[in-house]
């Protein structure tokens, strides 16, 4: 019940990704939207999320729905509200950073302080 579709160009190489989860009846998650750095900017990022809501507006499903955090693009609260989905809930959560347990790159999520 989770569908996963590579977005790939025309040489073949796979530039980006979208996961929709639909595990909870009559509900579709956008659960994960990827493109490759190199694409950020140029309106692909629009086009992906679009065939996202596209694809997540089916049969049955009654709400769709993502979920965003600060560890996410800067621009990416951003480009879903355009994409139509409204804020509905906000919440503070605590973890180790990934950065420092060497689970990330150090230079992972610039926006991000590190602190430590």
């Amino acid at each position: 019940e989770v569908d996963l579709y590579a977005v790939i160009d025309e040489t073949g190489r796979e530039v980006g990704m979208l996961e929709l989860d639909f595990r909870e009846t009559g509900e579709g998650e956008l659960a994960f939207v990827w493109l490759i750095s190199e694409l950020s900017g140029q309106g692909h990022g629009r086009w992906l999320l679009a065939e996202a809501v596209r694809l997540a507006w089916r049969d049955g499903v009654a709400r769709v729905h993502v979920h965003t955090c600060t560890l996410d693009h800067p621009a990416a609260l951003s480009a879903y509200r355009r994409a139509g989905f409204e804020p509905y809930r906000r919440a503070i959560e605590h973890f180790p950073d990934p950065r420092l347990l060497g689970v990330l790159p150090r230079d992972c999520a610039p926006q991000i302080p590190l602190i430590g």
